[in-house]
């Protein structure tokens, strides 16, 4: 195929590619101009917590899977064989993780930044400022690497110049994010998600057929040597082994669908807690088809070229090229379908273009300007999270132009750098939801030596990589039309096992896969151990754990279990001293009546185990009081109790008022009030009161059910002025009806 045939992009091809970026346009026209307008923060960078589940689960998918995913997959499996299909079952854990664990967690605190959880757990500005700064650093450059892959594949293809097209799609995705905000780019989501997969599927139905069907596909793939997925081996210097794929992949993914700003803004934009689990869910089947799809187009491609690499002929420059090459090929007889194809590829970009900027203008203005700035009304702070939209556009794009002189595969330099820069947000986050012992001090440095390790392993390895796994690919066809006669070239380049690692080649030859394991690791080993040095923190806000973390490690360590529940119980304790008498507060043994005792205008509750009471005081205005021939007889009032918790009502009851109420609803406590006979409380003996308390105290599991009963009291109050009003009232109906006789 000659250059001009390659550059051969049809009108149809150009007329597809522009419909996706008009109609891409037009949503964020559409939601500038509806609803709210975008005038306030909440509805810019929140959505108004508005969105159902399906929507949004696309729109996570499509963040996360972009043109690096749709060209790097491919690639991946043309040069290195089947075993990175693998990584899908290491993958779909971490959006389970993201929707049982720390969704909810961030959820419930509704926050905007996902940095504000740092400061509130760590209590320091310092330790929220790192991990948005390493955000900042990790999103803007992977902006460029996300928006250089589709422009060098167009460029590939087209007349178009590289710097062109990247200035025209940066630009687009830019004007319809700063109008439409995260409504826009959701929706926008939703239908670039569409045209991948319409795009995937029409590469790979067409490339199985022009091959001679799925089982000659798999054949060639097989003699080829593509075809390996359980790669069993140790060493981790192995590019590729099943551990990896499994293991390492899963927390390569654990950045993304767990802490990253972009999945936090999305889940909480949902309507309600179950939409945004459901939402992340939906992941786990939308993973599987997108990666296996991407998966099979790698051995299409390679079916198709099984004779002729276009590498080797360098009909492509690098591997990022092949795809679009393919597809050029493969449709040239079909115009509209390349163009449909690339369209799918900017699809990928624009969609996670989209979600960074909107992210990034978020971290920048809550975690940042807005410290400073706190007093600027809504829709000024709306003004600047546009304006930080349009400057972190220009800066993606001029990210992409240095990007560009990288070389390699954008699906390597992807999972490196969000290997190397999410591990310390994810070790972070970690370490101060399953710990409740790390401080500040251990977070930051920590934080530091996580980032700093994986980033120089990473570097290092993209740089100066000593070892080559590419499989080897053939020549011999490149003048031939049918698919037969494979003779493949003699690899130069030293194999793995005939390559010897020396000093810092070991640590540059590790799996890129690892480097965010590693990085996660550091963070917690070594913030735990500056937190033991410097004082370990005392106590952690119950919203800012993860509970499943703890009962997990009590379940395997029953001791640390009894310790914790001993400081919660003395923290408890300490804490009742204020509270109301501990004699009533046994949630397994009800209390059995409730009085007014006319002589002091006071609210009596009595213990139905042991009698001992708590007294409430009732202001009198007007001195009705009822005698006890009437009430009935009472606790002795002149006997002293001790933690009263006074409760002011405005009205005095009267005689008329003294029925039988029902209690408050709580079948815990079965609380009435009724006529009854004075139950004494004089002869309870001070070993009595004793044994009393301390059963109590073995009751009670946490401040909970204090304020149970104390609500349960109140509501008592609240019916017997209500009960007093009533009765009231029929004093005075009944007065008028007297007169009236």
């Amino acid at each position: 195929m000659t250059t001009s045939d390659l550059h051969n992009f049809h009108a149809a091809d150009y007329a597809v590619f522009g419909g996706m970026l008009l109609v891409s346009m037009g949503i964020g026209i559409y939601h500038a101009c509806a609803g709210g307008k975008q005038k306030s923060t909440k509805e810019f960078l929140m959505a108004n917590q508005s969105m159902r589940s399906l929507p949004v689960a696309l729109s996570v998918l499509a963040s996360f899977f972009s043109a690096s995913t749709l060209l790097g997959t491919p690639a991946e499996i043309y040069e290195y064989g089947t075993q990175y299909w693998i990584s899908v079952f290491g993958a779909m854990l971490a959006p389970v993780t993201g929707a049982l664990l720390f969704g909810p967690m961030f959820f419930k605190l509704k926050v905007v930044s996902v940095f504000q959880y740092l400061e509130e757990r760590f209590k320091s500005k310092s330790v929220r400022l790192f991990g948005a700064l390493i955000f900042l650093v990790r999103t803007i450059i992977g902006m460029g690497i996300v928006l250089y892959g589709p422009s060098t594949a167009l460029s590939a293809v087209t007349t178009f110049p590289e710097w062109a097209v990247i200035l025209v799609v940066g630009g687009v995705c830019t004007f319809y994010t700063t109008i439409g905000g995260l409504k826009a780019v959701i929706w926008t989501d939703v239908f670039q998600t569409l045209v991948m997969l319409a795009g995937m599927l029409a590469v790979i139905i067409k490339g199985a057929i022009e091959v001679g069907g799925g089982y000659e596909l798999w054949n060639i793939a097989d003699r080829g040597k593509r075809i390996e997925f359980f790669r069993f081996d140790l060493d981790p210097h192995e590019r590729h082994t099943f551990w990896a794929l499994t293991i390492g992949i899963y927390f390569v993914w654990l950045a993304p669908y767990t802490v990253d700003q972009q999945m936090v803004q999305r889940f909480s934009s949902a309507r309600s807690l179950k939409d945004a689990k459901t939402a992340l869910l939906l992941n786990v089947p939308f993973m599987f088809i997108l990666i296996t799809l991407c998966s099979f187009t790698g051995l299409v491609m390679f079916a198709f070229y099984a004779d002729c690499d276009p590498l080797k002929t360098h009909e492509a420059e690098n591997p990022n090229q092949l795809l679009p090459l393919f597809v050029v090929e493969l449709f040239r007889d079909v115009p509209g379908i390349p163009g449909l194809f690339v369209a799918c590829l900017f699809s990928g970009a624009m969609s996670s273009i989209s979600s960074m900027l909107n992210s990034l203008s978020a971290v920048t203005w809550e975690d940042f300007l807005k410290l400073k700035f706190y007093k600027v009304s809504d829709e000024r702070a709306t003004f600047v999270t546009k304006c930080l939209v349009l400057l972190f556009g220009c800066l993606g794009i001029g990210m992409a132009f240095a990007v560009s002189n990288m070389g390699g595969s954008v699906l390597q330099a992807s999972i490196t750098l969000n290997g190397a820069a999410g591990a310390p947000l994810v070790g972070l986050f970690i370490l101060g939801s399953c710990f409740t012992s790390a401080n500040w001090i251990g977070a930051l440095i920590g934080g530091i030596v996580g980032f700093a390790f994986p980033m120089w392993c990473g570097i290092g390895k993209y740089t100066n990589d000593p070892q080559n796994f590419k499989l080897s690919t053939s020549t011999e066809g490149c003048n031939l039309t049918a698919l037969n006669g494979f003779v493949f070239e003699v690899v130069t380049n030293p194999l793995p096992n005939e390559f010897e690692l020396e000093g810092l080649q070991k640590l540059y030859g590790l799996s890129y896969i690892w480097f965010s394991s590693i990085g996660i690791l550091i963070v917690v080993i070594v913030g735990l151990f500056v937190s033991f040095v410097t004082g370990a923190t005392e106590h952690v806000d119950e919203n800012l754990k993860l509970h499943f973390w703890q009962k997990f490690v009590y379940c395997l360590c029953p001791v640390m279990g009894s310790t914790k529940k001993e400081k919660e119980m003395k923290l408890f304790l300490e804490n009742l001293k204020n509270a109301p008498s501990l004699d009533i507060l046994q949630p397994k043994k009800p209390i059995l009546t409730a009085m007014i005792d006319t002589n002091t205008g006071a609210l009596v509750l009595q213990n139905g185990t042991t009698g001992t009471s708590i007294e409430n005081t009732f202001s009198a205005e007007n001195g009705n009081e009822a005698d006890d021939s009437e009430l009935g007889h009472t606790t002795n009032t002149n006997e002293p109790i001790d933690d009263s918790r006074d409760m002011d009502i405005s009205e005095n009851l009267t005689n008329s008022t003294i029925e039988n109420v029902s209690s408050s609803g709580k079948d815990e406590y079965n609380t009435t009030y009724t006529e009854t006979d004075k139950q004494s409380d004089t002869n309870e003996t001070e070993a009595d009161i004793n044994a009393h308390d301390e059963s109590v105290i073995d009751n009670i599991v946490n401040i909970k059910d204090v304020k149970d009963i104390i609500d349960d009291i109140d509501i008592i109050v609240s019916e017997a002025e209500e009960t007093k009003r009533e009765g009231s009232e029929d004093n005075v109906d009944s007065g008028d009806n007297k007169n009236n006789l």
